[in-house]
């Protein structure tokens, strides 16, 4: 029975130091945490801006491919640009953005493709989360027990040697080629242009097409796309103006019909709209800068006011109730 103790003990020792470890003491600021510094800047130029507004959700296809600078200037609304990076979850998005909301807003939903297939385990172990755990624990309560657990638990060896080289590293006054400096006032990412794509061009050239998968792209309801559901909803309900739309991809070959006909009818089951430009959102790799999602910004700019044109009719509806 002694050995049983002292093996209880030692295990809730060790759970402990794990806690305390993972939850107080390391933290990765040069990448995980920078959500956050992303987050605030974004909601700070929302705050201080009048209603009707324009936010645009994404992953980081929001934030490099979409310019809210341009359909602010183009549509004459104060416009947020929402995107951070694909692995932060959606549902911290739209929980942030629903006490931010009214009606007659608009918000616009470029979400890639890869997006509407996440899992509930995907969802509950993002970027997000490993950022909640260390510094806003209580923000995990949303997700009940279950996502509170899954947060905690996340973390292993190599990110206790990822968190201490970043620690070190930023100690040092490094930075990442991208953060609050790159970032425009209404979160658009800036300065990913001109000789600054030249590096990349052998990824561009060399990188996988990210065509949707009709198969694939609505699957596991209940994650990402139970996700989008319930935010489409809640908008409706309130007024809000949600209008989904295809991300940015290379033009190598067109988006099938039928995987723009599968999320046409999800967004109407849900009173949004869909919007499809007559280019599909697609575009010559050359306009590309480091990823197949992420347009340089000179052809994120042109994008936009496009996108502008297609928008300016939905701005004065009003979702029904």
């Amino acid at each position: 029975m002694r050995y049983f103790l002292a093996l209880l003990i030692a295990c809730a020792a060790s759970l402990l130091a794990y806690l305390i470890l993972f939850g107080v003491l390391v933290s990765r600021p040069l990448v995980i945490d920078q959500v956050r510094d992303f987050m605030d800047r974004k909601l700070a130029y929302a705050d201080s801006t009048p209603h009707p507004k324009i936010f645009v959700v994404a992953g980081s296809n929001a934030r490099f491919s979409h310019s809210c600078a341009v359909l602010e200037s183009a549509l004459h609304r104060p416009c947020i640009n929402m995107g951070i990076h694909a692995d932060a979850a959606l549902d911290w998005t739209f929980d942030t953005l629903r006490g931010r909301l009214a009606a007659g807003d608009l918000v616009y939903m470029p979400i890639e493709y890869d997006l509407y297939s996440r899992t509930r385990l995907q969802m509950m172990t993002g970027m997000d989360a490993a950022y909640r755990f260390r510094h806003d624990k209580a923000s995990l309560a949303v997700r009940g027990p279950e996502g509170m657990v899954r947060a905690a638990f996340m973390f292993s060896l190599p990110t206790l040697v990822q968190s201490l080289g970043e620690m070190g590293l930023q100690a040092a006054g490094v930075h990442r080629r991208f953060n609050l400096d790159t970032l425009d006032r209404q979160g658009d990412e800036t300065g990913h242009d001109g000789a600054k794509a030249i590096p990349y061009r052998d990824v561009i050239a060399q990188a996988r097409e990210e065509l949707p998968d009709i198969t694939g792209v609505l699957s596991h309801p209940d994650g990402a796309q139970q996700t989008i559901a319930d935010f489409l909803d809640w908008a409706r309900g309130r007024g809000v103006i949600a209008v989904g739309g295809l991300p940015t991809i290379f033009d190598d070959r067109p988006v099938p019909d039928a995987s723009i006909a599968a999320l046409k009818i999800f967004y109407a089951r849900h009173g949004a709209d869909f919007l499809v430009l007559q280019n599909r959102s697609q575009y010559p790799r050359d306009d590309f800068y480091d990823t197949g999602s992420h347009l340089r910004q000179s052809a994120a700019e042109a994008h936009s006011r496009l996108l502008a044109q297609a928008l300016r009719p939905l701005l004065d509806r009003r979702a029904a109730p």
